[in-house]
């Protein structure tokens, strides 16, 4: 079964969350979650609002000074994937940093984004350069497009120092989702290679497994020699008290 794309974004040290600071939080990631499916199709239109870019499933959590959200997107697709850790390694560039620039504003802030944004040449991370760079260009021509909106939601998360990570979910219907963290294992320069982080736990999990079989096949193989030595040794009791009754008959 082919699980479902999610992304998990962090956000620590956040103080008491107003509801006008939730909602801005929440159309960022929804926003960024439009921009992720979108990146390996660059032809095809953008659309960050509406049935075709609403994610399957949005849940919000927090606890102590640390703000979750967990947005499963309606993808499948290995490219996604890779445009969702693309997005991921972007924000992680420039999560440390300080990304607002008052003397540049938001052309520059947008350029130091995309000086941050991962230099890969596949089609995801080609695509978001061209964004970052048509969104810095828009901005200097006083435009308000679809790619500024999008380029504005990557720049508040950075801004807010999130942290995102990509992982695969069982079903995002079921009433608790069983996730998977998804890691980038190679940056092969063409593609992002990614595979998952519990692969050296399964490996271990299927080692354990083999040597509870195979202890338990010698354990039966055991048990079944005992068996039969108990059933010869009955057999040669019953001979022998046999030859001990034919014997008496003789000497009567």
């Amino acid at each position: 079964m082919v699980q479902e794309i999610a992304i998990r974004v962090r956000l620590r040290e956040q103080e008491r969350l107003g509801l006008g600071e939730y909602e801005r939080l929440v159309g960022s990631v929804a926003t960024v979650a439009a921009l992720v499916a979108w990146l390996p199709a660059p032809d095809s239109r953008l659309v960050l609002r509406g049935r075709a870019a609403e994610p399957v499933r949005l849940e919000t959590v927090s606890y102590g000074a640390v703000f979750e959200m967990l947005v499963v997107l309606d993808q499948r697709s290995a490219a996604v994937e890779r445009a969702a850790s693309a997005v991921a390694a972007l924000i992680e560039s420039v999560r440390h940093e300080h990304v607002e620039d008052d003397v540049a504003g938001v052309a520059g802030e947008l350029d130091r984004l995309d000086r941050s944004a991962p230099r890969g040449r596949s089609v995801a991370e080609r695509s978001l350069r061209s964004l970052l760079e048509g969104a810095r260009a828009d901005v200097l021509a006083r435009r308000t497009s679809t790619r500024v909106r999008a380029a504005q939601a990557l720049l508040r998360l950075a801004e807010d120092g999130a942290e995102l990570v990509v992982e695969r979910v069982e079903d995002a219907l079921a009433p608790e989702l069983e996730a998977e963290v998804v890691d980038v294992t190679a940056d092969t320069g063409a593609a992002v290679v990614v595979g998952t982080a519990s692969k050296k736990a399964d490996k271990k999990d299927a080692s354990k497994k083999a040597d509870k079989k195979k202890a338990a096949k010698k354990a039966e193989k055991k048990k079944a020699g005992k068996k039969a030595e108990k059933k010869k040794a009955g057999k040669k009791a019953e001979k022998k008290k046999g030859g001990k009754k034919k014997a008496r008959s003789k000497d009567k």
